[in-house]
């Protein structure tokens, strides 16, 4: 710029294609993977063989640091208040988007994993939050999923009901009537529209593998991984 006039003339009316989205996007990058289904299905497994064969960085979704979550916990997630259910969700969505903004800029240098998808503070919230809190919620979930570019890669592991339920048994997990009907409501969104509907566009691959054994064929899935990483190169 020449002058002083210009650069606050840029300031004014600044590049109207330069949103973060689009500066992101335009990064020569590694390949960015995101890993997303119901707990106990083996996704810890998945995660670190995934990082370990491309050598890649894993980011992870931080729950230990929400104070909303902490208090739903203490009383075993049957807490009814939506101003704290839409806190706890709105703290998830803010550090979801801040871990995805890092991981986008360090994949300059290496491959990035994520062991989370931003899909997952939707379904709690639709799940937990009243039609006002939920409206709320989405209308800020939308405009934040829209203001980042997606993840190369999506992969979703799905097992049934009653195998998730049978592993958080098998752990020696508090199992109620509660916990079994918010196991299968979540469950039902996996099996549903949500990743395909958030995911399934432009050029974002979207991975799908049924596991009801006692721990996922990861050999099937990186093999799967690495075929697509190779078609797009």
């Amino acid at each position: 710029m020449n002058n002083q006039n210009e650069f606050v003339e840029s300031i004014i009316k600044p590049d109207i294609e330069m949103t973060l989205k689009n500066f992101l996007k335009q990064q020569k990058r590694f390949p960015v993977i995101a890993i997303t289904w119901p707990a106990w299905v083996g996704k810890s497994t998945i995660t670190s063989e995934l990082a370990k064969y491309l050598w890649a960085k894993v980011y992870t979704e931080l729950p230990e640091n929400n104070p909303f979550l902490k208090v739903i916990k203490e009383t075993s997630w049957k807490v009814n208040d939506t101003t704290l259910w839409l806190n706890n969700q709105n703290f998830f969505l803010a550090t979801d988007i801040w871990e995805i903004t890092k991981a986008f800029i360090e994949a300059k240098s290496k491959p990035i994993v994520f062991d989370f998808a931003l899909t997952q503070t939707f379904i709690f919230a639709d799940i937990k939050l009243s039609w006002s809190a939920l409206k709320t919620f989405n209308s800020m979930y939308g405009e934040q999923f829209n203001s980042l570019p997606l993840p190369d890669i999506v992969i979703e592991v799905q097992a049934s009901d009653s195998t998730i339920i049978s592993r958080l048994e098998s752990r020696w997990k508090h199992i109620d009537d509660f916990v079994i009907k918010m196991t299968e409501k979540i469950n039902s969104y996996y099996k549903s529209w949500i990743v395909d509907e958030n995911y399934s566009q432009g050029d974002t691959r979207v991975l799908k593998f049924d596991n009801n054994e006692p721990e996922p064929d990861k050999n099937i899935i990186l093999k799967r991984v690495v075929e697509l990483l190779e078609q797009s190169t």
